[in-house]
């Protein structure tokens, strides 16, 4: 098995494309997004990973290559890696990418060609969306669910670090995945089916999700108490291996939002309601909302106009660490909606990766740290980014204006020695 076609390189399926290539495969890539596709056949990154820059230049164009246009080629593995988003309207996922997706699949399809779906997909989809429509080709193929699991910011190494999940349609569809795969990782874990496979995916995600939301419910009640929910949890985690609480804040990213949703809806037409995933993800959500009210306030007890302050955040991409631009269901974009609603217009924005023109795109006004803490009236760290750990926070306290808020989603920084300011309030969950 050598020559493989991704059908979606975003970050799913670029990831693994160049990670395939570095292992000697021959990888077309197709995408229906063609300035996508432009800047990646220039060899430009189209998102932030680290190392990614040095595969594309190693292999773009050569044993590696991304089109827009239908293939004449044949293959022996087709591995579908598109978007599958949730309607939070309708409350349920939107498939039709993995329908388009395994359309452009057919048209290319041979005799004993694999196919893998790595998209997170209700469970069911591989068996109930996917399979129909390779039926109807009248060809013999292999099929397999073989979840993506990495963290962005380090997924060129975890690809082949981590454990890869198969689940097959049936013993030869694992055996022609397992082929595949060992070339990249020493371990593989084969499951019951395609849909344990599935499962496994939001399992993941959706534990993850609840680990943060009871931090973040932790974070809220140590509030109440006027206690340090960071040093609490870390005293409650320190030494005792039954408990490993995370550290509360702003908790988003696209899988995080997407695949508790997406487990709940399957859960709930299937006939039972998610009473504990959603809970959690209702947690979350409510956090930006929070901290605009936590700001909102401050701001009517010092006898502020919401209008006239000067709001600055640092911060968009969804996480801090590992290094990321990925701002798709960022919280920090949601923090600037509640703002908005609450009346404050005057906005700045700042981030260390996330470019300044997808920014300005969201209606953010970008500017350096330093310009953000000039004249101020509420500065937010919302993300965790390790480049805070060097500012000089003392000399930029004093740019802000007097009776200004600090919120510090995070703890960046020892709240000590800023708490007892009398110009500033320094806020971080107490």
């Amino acid at each position: 098995m050598k020559k493989i076609c991704i059908i979606g390189v975003g970050y799913v399926g670029l990831t693994l494309g160049v990670v395939l290539a570095d292992r000697g495969f021959e990888v077309v890539g197709y995408d229906v997004n063609k300035d996508m596709v432009r800047k990646l056949q220039n060899g430009e990154q189209t998102f932030y990973e680290k190392d990614m820059d040095i595969l594309l230049k190693k292999y773009m164009n050569k044993n590696f290559k991304v089109t827009n246009k239908i293939i004449n080629e044949s293959f022996d593995a087709f591995i579908i890696s598109v978007g599958t988003p949730f309607d939070n309207k309708a409350e349920r996922p939107i498939l039709d990418q993995l329908i388009n997706g395994t359309k452009e699949v057919t048209a290319m399809l041979t005799d004993d060609s694999l196919v893998i779906v790595r998209s997170t997909v209700p469970v069911g989809a591989t068996r109930g969306v996917v399979k129909p429509l390779l039926d109807k080709t009248g060809k013999r193929y292999y099929l397999a669910f073989c979840p993506e699991r990495t963290a962005e910011g380090v997924a060129l190494k975890e690809l082949v670090e981590l454990p890869q999940i198969i689940g097959g349609l049936d013993s030869g569809s694992v055996e022609k995945a397992f082929a595949l795969f060992r070339k990249i990782t020493p371990t593989i874990v084969e499951v019951e089916s395609l849909e344990a496979a599935e499962m496994i995916k939001l399992i993941n995600n959706c534990y993850r999700d609840l680990n943060f939301a009871f931090a973040n419910e932790i974070a809220l009640i140590c509030e109440k108490l006027k206690l340090n929910p960071f040093k609490t949890i870390s005293a409650a985690n320190l030494g005792y291996s039954r408990s490993n609480v995370p550290k509360p804040g702003l908790t988003g990213g696209t899988c995080l939002r997407k695949d508790p949703y997406i487990l709940a809806d399957f859960a709930k037409r299937n006939g039972y309601e998610a009473k504990l995933i959603t809970a959690g993800r209702n947690i979350n959500e409510y956090i930006p909302n929070h901290i605009a009210k936590k700001i909102y306030e401050h701001t009517i007890d010092t006898k502020k106009e919401c209008k006239q302050s000067k709001i600055f955040i640092t911060g968009f991409a969804y996480k801090g660490e590992p290094k990321n631009n990925d701002m798709r269901d960022s919280l920090t974009i949601n923090l600037v909606e509640e703002l908005k609603k609450l009346g404050f217009v005057n906005i700045f924005g700042h981030d260390f990766v996330v470019d300044s023109g997808n920014l300005n795109a969201i209606g953010i006004n970008t500017c350096s740290i330093e310009e953000g803490f000039n004249q101020a009236d509420c500065v937010i760290f919302a993300n965790n980014h390790k480049a805070y750990s060097t500012l000089d926070i003392e000399n930029l306290i004093l740019k802000l204006n007097k009776n200004s808020i600090v919120i510090d989603c995070w703890q960046n920084f020892d709240p000590g020695p800023f708490k007892a300011l009398r110009d500033i309030i320094w806020w971080c969950w107490y």
